[in-house]
């Protein structure tokens, strides 16, 4: 059993290295007052021990990518406030040549008999 610290890890944190296991091992998750208590039991006969280190890994990679998601979240809105607002279209209808009538005998002729 995995005792994971509060103070150092969140629970959104373990809740998403929880579910990058669940496809090769099951898991019991459960609290106290200063941790969380992880239960890692493999779908395979592997050593459990492996999982406890790398979902130890896991658990950080999740943490610090929390972290730097925080830490970025005013540059990423304004990336995409900057890039939207560039995509910004323009509703007047240019006047082309291409404005011209055509028949219905041209529009309903089929595409293939047209390139012949």
């Amino acid at each position: 059993m995995l005792k994971i610290s509060k103070e150092l890890y969140d629970r959104e944190a373990l809740l998403k290295a929880s579910y990058a296991f669940t496809d090769e091992a099951y898991l019991h998750l459960d609290a106290n007052s200063e941790s969380y208590l992880v239960e890692i039991l493999p779908k395979d006969n592997s050593s459990s021990e492996c999982f406890e280190k790398r979902f130890e890994n896991e658990l950080i990679a999740q943490q610090t990518r929390k972290m730097v998601s925080y830490s970025t979240k005013s540059i990423r809105e304004m990336i995409i406030a900057r890039a939207l607002a560039s995509t910004i279209v323009d509703t007047e209808i240019p006047e082309t040549e291409n404005d011209k009538d055509y028949s219905a005998e041209e529009i309903l002729k089929d595409w293939f008999e047209k390139n012949e």
